[in-house]
């Protein structure tokens, strides 16, 4: 653990990228709580809804399989393909506040649903989200770092081997595609079936 926090210290990429996300987390989890009656009404019911599937046993879960896994794919791979090009950093970083943002959001709507004998719940449920955002933030950290490389090649005129950082960004693309699998996989299955055995 010291280690890791000494690298993202020395590292001031993923130094800022950390507090964006932790920023991002607070704001999601503060937002639900400043919302009208009416529209913190209609979270609760929507998790109330999901929660009812869930113990009477009615989720589709293949459904919520493809659909996350689709989901998680794309995004990830349109993070991945915004790192070849120089202005895609400032869409990374959109796409990765907001699902920190979502993170947070979730948290607190089931607290706010649930109350107190929410927290449970609500931190199981949660993982999925957890396991995405810390996704999204590596993510975005190699993102960002190939699309800088690619600045300093072209206009510092540095020289990289391209071959060797291909077949990094490569082999980093296809890690993220089965880490996103994984977590739909969890969505989809594992943790309805905790919440259910709860």
């Amino acid at each position: 653990m010291k280690k890791i926090i000494t690298e993202i210290k020395q590292n001031k990429l993923l130094l800022l990228l950390t507090i964006l996300t932790a920023i991002s987390i607070i704001i999601g989890i503060l937002f639900p709580s400043l919302l009208k009656d009416n529209d913190q009404e209609l979270i609760k019911n929507s998790i109330t809804e999901f929660i009812k599937k869930i113990n009477e046993n009615k989720l589709n879960h293949l459904e919520i399989l493809i659909s996350s896994s689709w989901n998680n794919i794309l995004i990830t791979i349109i993070l991945l393909v915004l790192g070849i090009s120089l202005i895609g950093i400032p869409i990374i970083v959109i796409i990765h506040i907001f699902k920190c943002f979502i993170t947070g959001f979730t948290i607190t709507s089931i607290l706010i649903t649930y109350g107190p004998k929410g927290i449970i719940t609500a931190i199981i449920y949660s993982i999925p989200n957890i396991l995405n955002t810390l996704g999204s933030l590596l993510i975005s950290y190699y993102a960002i770092s190939f699309s800088i490389t690619i600045f300093k090649c072209i206009f510092k005129k540095e020289n990289k081997n391209w071959n060797s950082i291909t077949k990094q960004y490569t082999k980093l693309t296809i890690f993220f595609i089965l880490y996103s699998v994984i977590i739909s996989i969890l969505e989809s299955y594992v943790i309805p079936n905790i919440l259910y055995l709860l």
